[in-house]
């Protein structure tokens, strides 16, 4: 039976609660989607960081960080990532479970209070934000784009998303740029909060022992003066390649990185998307892979190679870092390699340790709380929530002919070299 109790408050808001007396704490989690688009990215983005920062019943860090003392030592923190076409903008908080508190407390109504105060009742006055706390807040998300650039072989992933998918909003950056930031004035960011209220999906996710009716009491009063008109849920799966694209830029860089980026035809709430991903990690995802095996140790062709499956977006990618005078040669490793598994020459040992990596990896979300929340707020795009448990029974029903008809189906749409300059 599905743990999970699903309760919608409002239009477009639905709160989920899963019950796990294992842990001493409980997490709340807020997931708030958004479409991505280039005129309300960087806003959004920004307003995600400066929300968790303080509210106006606690209107800085200091107050904010006694406030969560006097809860045990409670956390607030945000982050921003892409889910297919929807931008989603997580806050969470998390803290002690009602049973450990010395005074009787009713710490998950009090941490639920301080999120509803976090997202509802931000420290704002006359139409806009704070100024300071914003500009803070955007020198952290410009030192994160730096870092990115930095690191070269998260600058090369970037990019070669931003060439596949140049013609769909999921080539944007979960920020924007840093120009559109800079753009983002205190009255831009409050719009683009009011816009959130109004039109944002929103999932909430409580894990842990104590009751979740409070939880879900408090956030539904939150709601109820707003006039909502919620997105749908939605991204657009490319389910073809009309044009190979190839791009090679130069950089001063010791290593080169090659990129190759495919259609796999399959994203959710496709039931193929399961036979999907263990094909990709069969090729890439593990010490046992392909890519691994054959490419890195037998031809000694990367220093890395491994390859990721986005199911929302129905995009696999092989990321390697190689000697600029092997590039030519790994990818016709590469490519050989995918054509291989096309043909069927896939070992039930590959198999075998496909399968036991992803189980363990998926077992492993059970846990912590922070797991538990993360694993079931994923999937509200998907056509089933499934537990950890029915996940691991779906991967070790696919068979062999199901991954070599998921290899069939990849189309090569991208390769991208960031090419070491001379």
């Amino acid at each position: 039976m599905n743990p999970v109790k699903q309760l919608e408050l409002a239009d477009g808001v639905v709160f989920n609660s899963i019950s796990d007396n294992r842990f001493k704490t409980m997490k709340l989690t807020a997931n708030i989607f958004l479409p991505l688009d280039e005129e309300n990215v960087s806003a959004n983005a920004l307003l995600c960081y400066v929300l968790v920062r303080c509210c106006k019943k606690y209107p800085d860090m200091l107050t904010m960080s006694r406030k969560l003392g006097s809860l045990y030592g409670a956390e607030v923190n945000g982050s921003v990532s892409k889910m297919g076409d929807m931008q989603c903008l997580k806050i969470d908080i998390g803290g002690l479970c009602d049973r450990y508190a010395i005074g009787g407390e009713k710490i998950s109504e009090e941490l639920s209070k301080l999120l509803c105060e976090v997202i509802f009742n931000p420290k704002v006055e006359n139409g806009k934000f704070c100024e300071s706390d914003m500009l803070q807040e955007k020198r952290q998300i410009f030192d994160m784009i730096d870092s990115d650039f930095n690191d070269k072989r998260v600058y090369a992933s970037q990019r070669l998303t931003e060439i596949m998918c140049a013609d769909e909003v999921y080539g944007l950056k979960w920020c924007g740029t840093k120009e559109w930031l800079d753009e983002v004035t205190p009255e831009r960011l409050y719009k683009a909060w009011e816009n959130m209220l109004n039109t944002a999906h929103f999932e909430f996710t409580f894990v842990g022992e104590s009751n979740p009716d409070n939880a879900a009491a408090v956030i539904k009063n939150s709601f109820k003066e707003i006039n909502r008109n919620p997105v749908d849920l939605s991204t657009d799966v490319v389910y073809s390649v009309f044009e190979e694209k190839n791009v090679v830029e130069e950089m001063d860089v010791a290593q080169s990185k090659l990129e190759i980026g495919f259609r796999t035809a399959c994203a959710e709430p496709e039931s193929e998307t399961v036979a999907t991903r263990l094909m990709s990690v069969i090729l890439g995802g593990t010490a046992s892979s392909k890519l691994f095996n054959n490419v890195r140790e037998k031809k000694s062709l990367c220093y890395y190679c491994m390859s990721r499956y986005f199911r929302l977006k129905g995009i696999m990618v092989v990321e390697s870092g190689v000697e600029t005078a092997n590039i030519e040669a790994a990818k016709k490793a590469i490519l050989a390699e995918i054509e291989d598994m096309k043909n069927g020459k896939i070992s039930d040992f590959e198999i075998n340790s496909a399968k036991l990596a992803v189980i363990n990896s998926t077992l492993g979300v059970t846990d912590t709380v922070t797991g538990l929340a993360t694993w079931y707020s994923s999937q509200i795009m998907d056509a089933s929530v499934d537990t950890p448990e029915e996940a691991c029974r779906k991967i070790e029903a696919v068979t062999k002919e199901d991954i070599v008809k998921a290899a069939d189906k990849l189309m090569l749409d991208t390769i991208y070299v960031l090419k070491a300059g001379v």
